[in-house]
C-alpha cells in the first residue's frame, strides 16, 4: 500500500495518483488541504521502530502495510482576508511540522522525500557548497544588497549575468542588462543572487532511488520554463550523460538524504557540466512524455516496492 500526502488538485500529486491507478498499485490519498481535520494519527515506538496507524473516515492504514509514502506539501491558503490567511497558514504549517512530518520522518518504508531532508533547497547558497564536492562546477555567484558590488560583478562577467532569488521559492531567472542598473537601489529591501550567464543546454536529471532519467532542454530563453511567454520555442529530448556525471548525480542525491531529486545542470559548448541546484520536491510531470512517463512510472513502482533503502 502506498500513502500519497498532498493536494489532490495540485498537478504533480494528481499526476502521480493517475499513474498509480494506471499501474494498478493500491494507494490512499491523504488530502493535506484538510489536515489535520478528520485525520487521526495514532502511533508510538516499539522495539526501536514506529508502530501505529493513520486513518480518515473512509480508510485506515497500519504502518506495517505501507511499502512507500510520497509527500508534497500544499500551497499556502489564498482564500479569505489577510488575517484569515495568516491564521490558517500558520496553523496548517505548525500542525504539518509537528504531526505529519514526525510520522514521515520515522516511517520504515520508502518515503519520497522525508520532510527533514528537504530543507537544503531553501538556501541555494548552502546547496552550492555541497554541490561542489561532487565533481560539478558552480557558476560565479554574488549575493548582495550592494548596488555597486553588482555593477563591478557585471563588468567582471563581461556583461553576461543573470539574476534570481536566493530562496527555494520559485522565481523567474532573467538576463541582466545595463538598463537594469536603475533598479539596483531596490536591493536595499532584499538581497538577490547574481550569477555568470553560461551558454549551452540545460539538462534536468531526475533521480529515483538508484535510477536516473535525464532530459536535455533546447531553448533560447534564459528561463526555459517560461519560454512560451517570451515567444521562444522549447524542445525536450532524452539525454545520455557521461557515466561520471550520472554517478555524481546519484551520490549527490544520497548525500542530501534524498530518495528522489530533480537536479538542474547545464552542459557548456566545451562539454563542462555545471550544477545550479537540487530540487527536493521536483515537478517532474513538466519533463515527462505524455505517452511514456518514465519518471512517474519509476516513482510509482519504487513506492510500491518493499525495500526501504536509506530508511532510518
Amino acid at each position: 500500500m502506498v500513502l500519497v500526502c498532498g493536494d489532490p488538485y495540485e498537478p504533480v500529486t494528481a499526476f502521480l495518483c493517475s499513474r498509480l491507478q494506471m499501474l494498478k498499485i493500491d494507494y490512499r490519498l491523504l488530502d493535506l488541504r484538510e489536515f489535520p481535520r478528520g485525520i487521526n494519527l495514532d502511533w508510538t515506538w516499539v522495539g526501536g521502530r514506529p508502530c501505529g496507524s493513520i486513518s480518515t473516515s473512509d480508510w485506515r492504514i497500519e504502518f506495517d502495510e505501507l511499502s512507500g509514502a510520497y509527500f508534497r506539501n500544499v500551497e499556502l491558503n489564498e482564500s479569505g482576508d489577510e488575517g484569515e490567511k495568516r491564521q490558517s497558514n500558520a496553523q496548517a504549517y505548525a500542525e504539518t511540522d509537528a504531526r505529519l512530518a514526525a510520522m514521515l520522518n520515522s516511517l520504515s518504508c520508502n518515503v519520497l522525500n522525508r520532510p527533514a531532508v528537504t530543507y537544503s533547497n531553501r538556501s541555494k547558497l548552502y546547496q552550492a557548497l555541497l554541490i561542489r564536492r561532487f565533481g560539478f562546477k558552480v557558476p560565479k555567484t554574488l549575493v548582495t544588497n550592494d548596488p555597486e558590488a553588482v555593477v563591478r560583478f557585471f563588468s567582471e562577467c563581461d556583461g553576461k549575468l543573470i539574476f534570481k532569488s536566493i530562496s527555494g521559492i520559485r522565481s523567474t531567472v532573467r538576463r541582466m542588462t545595463k538598463a537594469d542598473f536603475g533598479r539596483l537601489e531596490l536591493l536595499q529591501h532584499c538581497p538577490a543572487q547574481f550569477q555568470e550567464y553560461l551558454a549551452g543546454d540545460n539538462i534536468r536529471v531526475h533521480v529515483v532511488g538508484e535510477r536516473l532519467f535525464a532530459v536535455r532542454i533546447q531553448c533560447e530563453a534564459v528561463d526555459y520554463r517560461y519560454a512560451g511567454e517570451e515567444g521562444y520555442a522549447r524542445k525536450m529530448i532524452p539525454a545520455t550523460l557521461p557515466e561520471a556525471v550520472e554517478t555524481n548525480c546519484v551520490r549527490l542525491t544520497k548525500e542530501l538524504g534524498l530518495t528522489m531529486s530533480g537536479i538542474d545542470l547545464k552542459e557548456t559548448p566545451a562539454g563542462e557540466y555545471y550544477c545550479f541546484e537540487v530540487n527536493t520536491s521536483p515537478a517532474f510531470p513538466f519533463y515527462e512524455s505524455p505517452v511514456r512517463p518514465v519518471v512517474a512510472n519509476a516513482l510509482a513502482n519504487f513506492l510500491a516496492a518493499r525495500e526501504a533503502p536509506g530508511s532510518p
